[in-house]
């Protein structure tokens, strides 16, 4: 079997690529990576092949994906910021429409499409919603709606042109392994642990652990999931409250995450927003996260436990996990 990984240098191939190579072998697993990305030099030892390109670069991806057998997209762009409009539709909408017919161009047996919890509706009442829960997100939330469009073509190919693939929706990542200090987990981390915290967002988010997804990603590629079906991959709802005095238990600190209405979040990013195109800056919040900030999007992993027979690590563990991880390495 050989098999191809996009965006393999972010916090999913982190944990996904050694585990890859473990099982598969030397040379059974390739990546496609954007130009400039580091690559770490076990890949190199353990034969990874890499292609180097733009996602939305239809040539590229073509190259890349011919003479595999198997594919997991997980290249994608997260953002809320309207400055990133065209970044988002070219990698999560564009990105995905590159990989579909390369798939399709190579008789590719298996694609596995990483979607987002974000290309599934929700519930304003807090209610866990399904995979059938109908896409309702506001138009101006950028990230989900790119994310929606992408899962669309790929649903599409399904139906209308034989493509063999499962697609796998995510909740936000946490767990250990996130290389990069800048991301929002560990961010997080660092303004949690550093200080007492006080005030949280108002809402509510569910959370996947990197290596329970590594493990169904994993699953997917042994056969597990039905072709044309989405699978919420969620291992715990948490209000905002919850997840900051678990962090912060984590970490030995106290808190009082009293919450800050949605609405201030909304105004501020409104503000910081303006600024942004006066400085060209990205904004420390947008009004997009703002109202996402009050909302409570939680989902029910009751399909993925069950078709993929899988148990989700326990939320704390996760934390725990993801904090000595930041406090170790970063």
């Amino acid at each position: 079997m050989k098999i191809l990984v996009t965006g393999a240098t972010g916090f999913v191939g982190a944990v996904l690529m050694p585990e890859l190579v473990a099982r598969y072998g030397a040379g059974a697993v390739d990546a496609f990576v954007l130009p400039g990305d580091a690559i770490p030099a076990a890949w190199r030892d353990a034969g990874v092949r890499l292609h180097r390109g733009d996602i939305a670069d239809p040539a590229a991806v073509a190259a890349a994906v011919r003479g595999h057998d198997r594919v997991v997209h997980m290249a994608g762009l997260i953002s809320y910021w309207k400055g990133d409009e065209g970044r988002l539709k070219s990698v999560n909408e564009d990105g995905a429409r590159a990989v579909v017919e390369a798939s399709l161009a190579a008789g590719v047996e298996r694609l596995i499409h990483i979607s987002s919890v974000g290309a599934v509706g929700f519930h304003p009442d807090g209610t866990p919603a399904d995979e059938t829960t109908p896409f309702n997100w506001p138009a101006d939330i950028l990230y989900m709606a790119s994310k929606r469009r992408g899962q669309d073509i790929v649903e599409r190919a399904v139906r209308e042109r034989g493509l063999r693939a499962v697609i796998l929706n995510p909740a936000s990542i946490m767990g250990p392994g996130d290389h990069n200090p800048a991301t929002p987990h560990n961010q997080l981390y660092k303004m949690i642990c550093s200080k007492t915290q006080i005030g949280s967002f108002a809402g509510g988010l569910a959370i996947v652990d990197v290596r329970d997804l590594a493990a169904v990603i994993l699953k997917a590629l042994e056969g597990r999931g039905r072709d044309g079906e989405s699978y919420l991959v969620v291992g715990a709802n948490l209000s905002y409250p919850e997840a900051v005095r678990r962090i912060s238990r984590a970490c030995g600190r106290k808190a009082y995450p009293f919450r800050v209405p949605g609405p201030l979040f909304t105004a501020a990013g409104h503000i910081l927003e303006l600024v942004a195109r006066l400085t060209g800056r990205r904004p420390l919040i947008t009004a997009a996260y703002g109202k996402l900030s009050g909302w409570t999007a939680f989902y029910d992993s009751a399909k993925s436990r069950r078709e993929f027979e899988h148990t989700y690590i326990d939320a704390d563990q996760t934390i725990v996990d993801g904090w000595r991880y930041f406090r170790d390495r970063l």
